[in-house]
């Protein structure tokens, strides 16, 4: 058993080195998202505080407020990106038979897809969320006490879980229709719609819908209700922040499983 988790552990290190060495052959392509992304996240939260402050709260949120559950959406979004954003391709894998690598080599097929791929402009990602995180925790005077910290790091955790579950999930339809671009630009459009902003500020069946249905709400929203003492409009029986990862496993659990079963359908391929 330790040979088998050894043997897995070298091959994920080698293919990380693999991945870094190809994208380091182009590096101004790197510097122009480094510049151009958190510019782009840092304009998008200076346009929340601007409509906060100039008209009133959304929905009994303060711009502090919003700034930290924007981060921890930030956050998860970044590392989402970092790890999971193969998953934005199965259908160009799919069609292009780019699988049949995969099919003949003596590793897990999910497992080789996932470190296949560690895309490095989830850090420049990153570096907004940090600073957002960070300013937003300081002005709502976020106590950074031993389980608080163990908290944020629970729910970054579940909450990178939800968004690449998802993304498996919404790519895997490809390898029955050959086509599911169009539904990853749909819930990317999604996350940014119900995870930079509180859940409550939307009528209360999307907020059923993006709780129970797909759960987004537990990816920034919830966690932030519990760090900041905000009525989230639902009761759980735990704290928000230990619902985060436990959402976060079942998904990828139903991605993972979703994923081998339409691989069964994959056609490679072919002549």
């Amino acid at each position: 058993m330790l040979k088998h988790v050894k043997h897995y552990i070298s091959v994920g290190a080698y293919s990380l080195r693999m991945s870094f060495a190809r994208q380091l052959e182009y590096p101004s392509f790197l510097i122009c998202w480094v510049i151009g992304n958190p510019l782009n996240y840092m304009m998008g939260v200076w346009m929340i505080g601007v409509i906060t402050q100039r008209f009133q709260a959304l929905n009994g949120w303060t711009y502090p407020q919003i700034a930290f559950l924007y981060g921890i959406s930030l956050l998860s979004h970044s590392l989402s990106v970092l790890l999971f954003i193969q998953t934005w391709g199965i259908e160009r894998m799919v069609i292009r038979g780019s699988f049949d690598r995969f099919l003949v080599r003596p590793v897990g097929v999910f497992f080789q897809f996932c470190i296949d791929y560690i895309n490095l402009i989830g850090f420049t990602d990153m570096i907004p969320g940090v600073i957002i995180f960070v300013y937003g925790s300081s002005v709502v005077n976020f106590e950074w006490t031993f389980f608080n910290t163990i908290k944020i790091l629970l729910v970054l955790v579940g909450a990178t879980l939800i968004r690449g579950a998802t993304y498996t999930i919404l790519g895997s339809v490809a390898f029955w229709t050959k086509s599911s671009r169009s539904l990853i630009s749909m819930v990317h459009a999604l996350f940014e719609r119900t995870t930079y902003y509180p859940l409550s500020i939307y009528p209360t069946v999307i907020q059923v819908i993006f709780t129970f249905l797909l759960p987004f709400g537990f990816i920034s929203f919830y966690p932030a209700c519990e760090f900041l003492g905000q009525d989230s409009g639902f009761d759980f029986p735990l704290e928000f922040a230990l619902w985060t990862p436990v959402v976060g496993v079942i998904l990828e659990i139903i991605a993972v499983s979703i994923f081998n079963r339409g691989l069964k359908k994959y056609e490679s391929a072919g002549s």
